[in-house]
């Protein structure tokens, strides 16, 4: 099975490559599905929601290493108009956090019609959203920022791990088990392998 469909690579060849984000969030309530177009976008029988073009993803792209890297999602709105998901994301920081992430690559054509099945291009763990907001003006009103970071599936990988390799550890949480007495006999010690 190919990756990309033969629709999806003559769009690549032809003139104009016409391409947005989808993005998928899934918060403890519910999962909503978004994309930074003007009208609702039903890809396989889910209903997009629109930013109206207020979203920018920052920090996309190829990572070949195993390192932990973050995005940064980032929807400006005059206040009072925020879609949908960012109020929810705001009423609880706990909705958000932590939570599943994933932004699709969707292509489509002249009349900006889908063409194939959206390309995950990154999934991660969305951090709590934080809020700017910037002055009002004459012309125009206050307008409020809603930023979210995520972070990709190794951001956990700097973590200390869960125990220690010790007899006290072990004996922590296992009352009586001696499986690691002798653990801190073998600090230093050498051994040869193989043993002719």
């Amino acid at each position: 099975m190919a990756f990309f469909t033969s629709d999806q690579i003559d769009a690549f060849i032809s003139n104009k490559v016409r391409v947005d984000f989808l993005a998928k969030l899934e918060f403890d309530s519910e999962t909503m599905y978004v994309w930074n177009g003007d009208y609702n976008l039903n890809v396989n029988s889910i209903e997009y929601l629109p930013l109206h073009g207020l979203a920018k993803i920052d920090g996309l792209g190829m990572n070949s290493t195993i390192q932990s890297e973050a995005i940064t999602i980032e929807v400006s709105a005059l206040a009072g108009q925020e879609a949908d998901f960012l109020s929810l994301a705001l009423e609880e920081s706990q909705e958000a956090n932590q939570k599943l992430i994933t932004i699709s690559m969707l292509f489509f054509d002249d009349d900006w019609q889908p063409i194939g099945n959206p390309v995950p291009i990154f999934f991660g763990f969305m951090q709590p959203p934080k809020i700017s907001e910037t002055a009002s003006s004459d012309e125009i009103g206050s307008t409020q920022t809603i930023t979210i970071t995520a972070e990709n599936a190794f951001f956990n990988r700097s973590r200390p791990a869960y125990g220690l390799y010790s007899d006290r550890d072990q004996q922590k949480r296992f009352p009586g088990d001696h499986f690691l007495q002798f653990a801190s006999l073998l600090r230093d010690k050498t051994f040869v392998y193989p043993d002719f």
